[in-house]
């Protein structure tokens, strides 16, 4: 179901406030600010595309910040993918300081503190994709906040192209067709911001090649239960101690990478209606113990593997 949002008819005085307030509760806390409340106006459009969301949102000009303080106060963790119709907007997020201008691709992280500021009025349409199921299709969703996919290059064009056919089916297909064509779409978008970025990470080339190919490896082994880190480090030819440090390089361990992994694979899978049951879900995923696995996914996601089911 469509919802519609918009400042025209609330009074000048009290647009930003109301437009804030909606912001907050719609996205993630964070704090704002416009040159003008009296000239200020906003619109936007949201609604549902299988286990994400497309929005179409308009603004005259105003500024965001989302701190650490508000990523702890409002914990919302999703990956958006942001397509900038018109107008310009300079947004910062892990160290990385980009122009975000019409035609552009914008990867940002509500899980992590970021600004940006538009002057003008501006339109854009974004997803919003939950973390667990970005993470599945992004190995690496965690450094993707603040990159910019240019409107001029092949992939940008196609991630453009991609949202805007998302916010037009979402807003003439039926739910339950949405939610049989959003698996399919969020491959798509996953393909095209993976070939889009190249290697957005701070190590060497080789330690960075050599600990792709290790998550390779464990993508291709998720349901092998019975998987060790002995023969991980054996079939990568590299010692058990160099793999670990290859893995605290970014903060966790391969095993406890891998456990992620499944965990988030399961949700994907479950939430998408890809799985029948939550046995389906563990086993598929590596899991021989139900109790371990819901135990594990409630801890992940906040919620039972059964009531997202």
């Amino acid at each position: 179901m469509e919802k519609q949002f918009s400042t025209r008819d609330i009074s000048a005085g009290e647009r930003f406030d109301y437009w804030h307030e909606l912001v907050y509760r719609t996205y993630a806390p964070c704090s704002g600010r416009v040159r003008s409340v009296s000239g200020f106006n906003a619109s936007l459009r949201t609604q549902e595309f299988g286990t994400t969301e497309i929005s179409d949102v308009a603004s005259t000009g105003i500024a965001y910040e989302r701190k650490a303080f508000d990523v702890r106060r409002g914990p919302r963790d999703d990956f958006f993918v942001s397509f900038m119709v018109s107008g310009e907007g300079r947004f910062e997020q892990n160290g990385n300081s980009v122009m975000h201008r019409a035609g552009d691709i914008l990867l940002y992280d509500s899980g992590r503190p970021y600004s940006y500021s538009y002057d003008q009025a501006y339109r854009s349409i974004l997803m919003r994709i939950p973390r667990p199921i970005a993470s599945s299709r992004l190995v690496d969703v965690d450094r993707l906040g603040g990159v910019i996919l240019s409107g001029g290059s092949p992939f940008g064009k196609l991630l453009g192209t991609l949202l805007g056919e998302a916010h037009s089916l979402a807003t003439s297909v039926e739910s339950d067709a949405l939610l049989q064509l959003s698996p399919s779409m969020l491959d798509m978008i996953a393909a095209a911001v993976r070939q889009g970025t190249g290697d957005t990470a701070a190590e060497s080339a080789a330690s960075r090649s050599k600990i792709e190919q290790v998550k390779r490896y464990l993508n291709a082994h998720m349901a092998d239960s019975s998987l060790t880190l002995q023969q991980v480090a054996r079939e990568q030819n590299v010692s058990v101690r160099t793999l670990c440090r290859l893995f605290a390089e970014t903060g966790t361990t391969p095993m406890g990478w891998l456990q992620t992994r499944r965990l988030q694979a399961a949700y994907s899978a479950i939430s998408e209606r890809r799985v029948r049951s939550i046995t389906d879900a563990a086993l598929d995923f590596g899991f021989n113990d139900l109790s371990h696995f819901g135990r594990s996914f409630k801890k992940e996601f906040g919620v039972t593997p059964k009531s997202l089911l």
